[in-house]
């Protein structure tokens, strides 16, 4: 029951975080935009990371990135739908004036810095959690003295001239012999 602990919180978290960011980024406002398809790259003109927004932008997105990469088990997973994410959210903005946001470099590159931030931190808990694999000390002494005890076999070659090693011959069972012979 332990086991199913985490794929449970995560499949009761992760539409929860995806509607967050969905709704905190693709909601309607009272501005309205004229301009369709383009986006601000101007990182210095809201303040980008060292806003309240920025830091809120980057804050969005490390439970959804986290979530993802605890539903797939890949961290590669969790970054790529990340910035996916991101970069689908921006391009909606740009694209849909109605909604009356913006679309803006800095956000992408917040939104993306939470996703790296998500990722690193499910990454760092499971390999924290995760049961130690390391090889215990009498375990390798055990197996090293084995190895000095057997020792190695003869090698084959003496000074430049292989040795052939002897054919075994297997022996007939005794009842085949006797068997011959009465014949």
């Amino acid at each position: 029951m332990a086991g199913d602990l985490v794929p449970r919180l995560t499949a009761f978290c992760l539409p929860a975080a995806l509607a967050l960011v969905l709704a905190a980024t693709l909601s309607p406002t009272a501005h309205r935009l004229a301009s369709v398809g383009q986006c601000g790259t101007h990182l210095a003109t809201t303040g980008g990371l060292t806003s309240l927004q920025g830091l809120l932008n980057v804050l969005l997105f490390v439970p959804a990135a986290g979530m993802l990469t605890l539903a797939s088990g890949r961290p590669v997973d969790g970054i790529a739908a990340g910035i996916g994410l991101s970069a689908s959210v921006e391009a909606v903005q740009a694209l849909i004036p109605q909604l009356g946001r913006s679309c803006q470099l800095h956000d992408l590159i917040a939104n993306t810095l939470g996703t790296f931030a998500g990722v690193g931190l499910v990454a760092g808990l499971q390999t924290l959690t995760r049961p130690s694999r390391l090889v215990t000390g009498p375990y390798v002494v055990e197996h090293a003295a084995m190895i000095v005890v057997r020792g190695r076999r003869p090698a084959r070659h003496r000074r430049g001239r292989l040795v052939p090693r002897p054919i075994p011959v297997p022996k007939p069972p005794h009842g085949f012999r006797a068997a011959a012979r009465a014949r």
